[in-house]
């Protein structure tokens, strides 16, 4: 019976990936190509509580993490890992977990430690569509940089990967908000990287505010998790 359950949550992800709405992209957003956010990776959740089907993102870090917000991830039953896409429904590489890490002093509604990740249950191998992101190792911020998400459906997230400008204020804080004319930060997008230069800078807490944590305050944690020391 487990087994047909699963099958079914199989079949609803996949139907799920393929919404017969179009979704347009706005002339001041940039439709991404393939190679150019090798690691932010598209996260579909099968929520436990609810059975539905949540989505949300995160950013590969290494070739067995995934780092993301918890609230993304709360009551996730199954999660599918989808790489390397600028459409959510022609991933490079999709995989398969049910296995995270919830920053301990998370709660519901703590936007500055909303931070978690997802063990991939394998070891993911690197290419110019997937690599992972340096983490930033302060709380330094640009004046401004690009934000790329998936964004949302009218009736749903959204499955076209786009890029828009941002500005950046908050500098040294360990919340900050980025502001656009250009796009906007969605729920759906919740546990996305903020990256300049190659580096992480934020991660994604509150699409509907544009709110984002700095990962610098949490390199400690993150490091014993995995094992692996970040590069700096």
């Amino acid at each position: 019976m487990k087994g047909f359950a699963l099958i079914l949550l199989c079949v609803a992800v996949a139907v799920q990936g393929r919404s017969t709405a179009v979704q347009t992209v706005a002339s001041n957003k940039a439709v991404a190509a393939l190679g150019e956010n090798p690691w932010l990776v598209h996260l579909r959740l099968a929520v436990a509580t609810s059975g539905f089907l949540n989505s949300c993102a995160g950013s590969l870090i290494s070739q067995s993490w995934v780092l993301t917000t918890g609230s993304c991830v709360e009551n996730a039953r199954f999660i599918w890992v989808r790489y390397g896409a600028v459409n959510v429904v022609n991933p490079s590489l999709v995989t398969e977990t049910s296995v995270v890490r919830v920053f301990p002093d998370w709660a519901p509604g703590r936007v500055e430690t909303d931070v978690a990740l997802v063990s991939i249950n394998r070891v993911v191998q690197f290419n110019e569509n997937i690599a992972p992101v340096s983490l930033a190792s302060s709380l330094d911020l640009p004046e401004s940089t690009n934000f790329c998400g998936f964004g949302a459906l009218e009736d749903g997230p959204g499955e076209v990967l786009s890029c828009f400008d941002v500005t950046l204020s908050g500098a040294g804080e360990i919340s900050f908000v980025a502001q656009s004319e250009d796009g906007q930060t969605t729920q759906f997008d919740n546990g996305a990287p903020l990256v300049s230069d190659g580096v992480q800078i934020g991660i994604l807490v509150s699409g509907e505010s544009g709110t984002f944590i700095g990962p610098a305050v949490f390199r400690d944690w993150i490091q014993i998790i995995i094992g692996e020391t970040l590069s700096a």
